[in-house]
């Protein structure tokens, strides 16, 4: 039980900390940018700041360190993990004399992650909560393939139609239907476990999916 805790939590703090890390960034950017135009007397914050000393103090700096203070911790975590990552899947491959690719993480920055030896044809299912791993032949991977949901909404298409004889209008809507939660979804010889998913972006999900097909058929 203590196990399958950790696993989730880590799994949690991974997937939150690369969307965290990447509007904390694009924040701290954006509050950098509000303070450079401050001190040339350009933007809103110029009106409320007589000296630099004053926007140095400002409510705008806290902003600006806090985002800086979470992105700084959010890549941190980041690259801790993919370096607990790259060095397991060394180590597996100095004890069993492979060639695993450290630089292709299936599932990065999921707890469990993939990786994969073309040389000798295997693949090996690891876990970095507790260091595990287990190594397979190629044929134990089926298949592969990027799903995703549909997702229907109305929104307003920019025209409007007319009511009634006075001319009174309203928008028109139209129904969109758009795709979100991309993952790369494995099939295998294991019966406890036929199904592996990986959530990642759109891109992510088409490059994964050419690069399994580079990989098992190239």
């Amino acid at each position: 039980m203590a196990r399958v805790w950790k696993t989730a939590g880590m799994g949690a703090a991974a997937g939150l900390a690369v969307p965290v890390a990447g509007l904390s960034g694009l924040a701290a950017a954006g509050f950098a940018l509000i303070l450079v135009l401050a001190m040339f007397g350009v933007g809103p914050a110029r009106l409320s700041q007589s000296s630099l000393w004053g926007l140095l103090t400002s409510e705008l700096m806290l902003y600006l360190l806090i985002s800086l203070a979470i992105f700084t911790l959010s890549f941190r975590f980041l690259a801790r993990l993919q370096a607990r990552c790259q060095a397991l899947v060394a180590r597996i491959n100095a004890q069993q004399s492979l060639s695993f690719d450290a630089g292709h993480l299936l599932g990065y920055p999921a707890p469990a992650f993939l990786v994969f030896d073309r040389q000798h044809r295997k693949l090996a299912v690891c876990s970095i909560v507790d260091e595990a791993w287990r190594i397979h032949d190629f044929s134990w991977l089926l298949s592969w393939q990027i799903t995703w949901r549909e997702v229907e909404s109305m929104e307003m298409n920019g025209g409007s139609r007319q009511i009634n004889a006075s001319g009174m209008s309203v928008p028109t809507f139209e129904r969109t239907v758009r795709a979100k939660d991309f993952a790369i979804e494995l099939q295998t010889a294991d019966p406890q476990r036929p199904v592996l998913s990986f959530p990642m972006s759109r891109r992510a999900a088409e490059t994964w999916c050419a690069r399994l097909n580079a990989i098992f058929n190239g």
